[in-house]
């Protein structure tokens, strides 16, 4: 029988983004019976804690929040994996959520809804908002667009990193809103994760703010609890962070081993955009567009076809498609299924309906060309795409 190997989780459990980290290093724990996963809840740490200075402990995957913490860890002198993707400790290997990627699939969704005004909106200093704020404006620089990135006044910067590991909360700092009040509308806003984009949506609303008409904004993470807690319901970019965890666990293991992992900072590009209501609009002028698109938000999924939503806006289909391609950039078809699809991931990740019923739900004719369009444009089939959420 192999010895056991002894697995500290130093993982805050208090957000959507950490537990999924946690439910990756689990399922593979599941698959090793030799490890012994120690977790540590607390929502936020920057020492290590008593028992584990104490006790016997193999390896680590943790969120190193702070240099001092990373020495403390080094010093324990065990194979450590930093899953928060800051590095914090030298000579450990670190995994985060691809920036690149995030900033492109926001960036993405913005212009083919037609924006030309974009705003970032993070908390400057804090690691990964950072990155995203950098890769989406030199995405959108690079299209000939300008980025109007959030920088808090010299008092407010000194201690935003602070306020962030504090806060965890829908309270949102004077300059925050002070920014948006002057910001171009209609603007299209990434934020850096769900809490800075529910922060928004509240300075928002207390500013009387239209949304998501004035000011549309997507976030990062897919915490479902905090983004249907929005009102508007938050648009969230959904990382793979159970891919994050099972990554984690598998370098640590082959650390364990005695194999060289090296030491540098791995990329996992993130799953998905999950929809909601808070980039529910589209910002094309042309009158036939706003119209047609409307139609198609509140009737794709009851079956109405391309056909119809011609004859009710009194057009050609040949037309209306080029408006489509040209505000847009896709066919009134397209504009069609991408929100069936979008209403089938919903469905598939909130609902016990059979793919039967998700069929009918959505729009779809028929269960196998339902089944056939999900798995060609998500690449997997809905049963597989909705396994991976009740594993939690």
């Amino acid at each position: 029988m192999p010895k056991n190997r002894h697995i500290a989780l130093l993982v805050p459990a208090s957000g959507g983004y950490s537990r999924g980290i946690c439910q990756g290093v689990a399922t593979y724990a599941l698959e090793h019976e030799d490890w012994l996963i120690f977790p540590y809840e607390r929502a936020e740490f920057t020492r290590l804690p008593t028992w584990l200075k104490k006790g016997h402990i193999d390896g680590i995957i943790g969120f190193i929040s702070t240099p001092e913490l990373g020495q403390q860890i080094t010093s324990l002198g065990v194979p450590v994996v930093d899953a928060q993707g800051e590095g914090n400790c030298p000579g450990s290997p670190v995994i985060d959520t691809d920036a690149e990627v995030v900033a492109q699939i926001a960036a993405d969704f913005f212009m083919h809804a037609g924006f030309i005004n974009f705003a970032f909106g993070g908390y400057p200093g804090v690691f990964f908002s950072d990155r995203r704020s950098a890769a989406f404006s030199r995405i959108l620089e690079a299209q000939g667009r300008q980025v109007s990135v959030y920088a808090p006044p010299p008092k407010v910067a000194a201690t935003i990193k602070q306020q962030f590991i504090e806060m965890q909360g829908i309270e949102y700092e004077p300059a925050l809103a002070t920014w948006l009040a002057r910001l171009p509308r209609p603007i299209a806003i990434l934020a850096c994760n769900d809490m800075r984009g529910q922060q928004i949506i509240t300075a928002c609303r207390d500013l009387g703010i239209s949304m998501p008409s004035d000011v549309s904004v997507i976030g990062v993470d897919n915490d479902e609890i905090l983004c249907r807690l929005c009102r508007p319901t938050l648009t969230s970019i959904a990382p793979n962070i159970e891919g994050i965890g099972q990554l984690a666990a598998e370098m640590l293991n082959r650390m364990l081993d005695g194999e060289q992992v090296e030491p540098r900072l791995y990329k996992l590009p993130p799953l998905r955009i999950v929809e909601r209501q808070s980039t529910d609009i589209t910002t094309a002028q042309d009158p036939l567009v706003l119209a047609a698109s409307r139609i198609i938000r509140d009737r794709a999924c009851r079956g109405i076809s391309v056909d119809q939503v011609c004859e009710l806006v009194d057009c050609s289909r040949s037309t209306l498609d080029n408006l489509f391609k040209k505000h847009l950039g896709r066919p009134v078809a397209q504009e069609m299924l991408n929100i069936r699809l979008n209403r089938a991931m919903r469905c598939l990740e909130d609902s016990d309906l059979t793919i039967e019923e998700v069929t009918r739900e959505c729009g779809f004719t028929t269960a196998t060309y339902f089944c056939r369009f999900f798995k060609r444009e998500t690449g997997s089939t809905p049963a597989q795409f909705r396994a991976q959420f009740t594993r939690r």
